[in-house]
């Protein structure tokens, strides 16, 4: 997780417009590079979690992933005979617990400050009690967050706009938001993960 995704989140609550939201991210960016780093923390413990969820046909899927009749038109409604393939759904994640997560990074050190006092869960789980922030602390220091101290990189930076130790790891990965979208992706140098 960048800071500039994270960022981006709580602003895309506050506007509700993607576009919106990353404009107005209070980060340099560079072509739509934001120089923020990836999430840099130290694990004390990892597992899994798992939880319990009820699939709903009626509100839960898409109709285009419901089986659809001969004819090709869906079923409006679902029988008792089907119903029996719908209810209650185990998922499992993976969950790490670490004492602080540190992001490096340019840019307003104020704005960054006022949109994370207020968040006190970060995480896919948070509505589940999840990825508590006890506090939010801000530092002034030296790093751009692209490239940390010894020329590694500190999130995906594509091959062209890298200027760091280029004996680091090579992905294709998301670059710059939307991160799921295809067209953002590209071969980058990136940090190497220690989980």
């Amino acid at each position: 997780m960048t800071l500039d995704a994270l960022l981006a989140g709580i602003l895309f609550d506050q506007l509700g417009v993607v576009e919106d939201a990353h404009a107005a991210v209070p980060i340099k960016n560079n072509e739509g590079l934001f120089h923020a780093s990836a999430a840099i923390y130290e694990p004390f413990e990892q597992g899994r979690t798992a939880f319990i969820a009820n699939l709903r046909a009626d509100h839960a899927l898409a109709p285009d992933l419901i089986l659809k009749k001969k004819d090709g038109s869906i079923h409006h409604t679902i029988g008792r005979t089907r119903q029996r393939d719908f209810g209650a759904v185990m998922n499992s994640y993976d969950s790490i617990s670490t004492e602080s997560i540190t992001w490096f990074v340019e840019g307003d050190a104020e704005k960054i400050e006022r949109l994370l006092q207020p968040i006190s869960f970060i995480g896919k789980r948070r509505a589940s009690g999840f990825g508590e922030v006890a506090e939010w602390q801000i530092q002034q220091g030296d790093m751009d967050g692209l490239v940390g101290m010894l020329g590694e990189p500190l999130r995906p930076i594509p091959i062209e706009m890298f200027k760091g130790d280029e004996s680091s790891l090579k992905v294709d990965a998301g670059w710059r938001p939307a991160y799921w979208h295809p067209n953002n992706r590209a071969i980058c140098y990136a940090p190497e993960m220690s989980v």
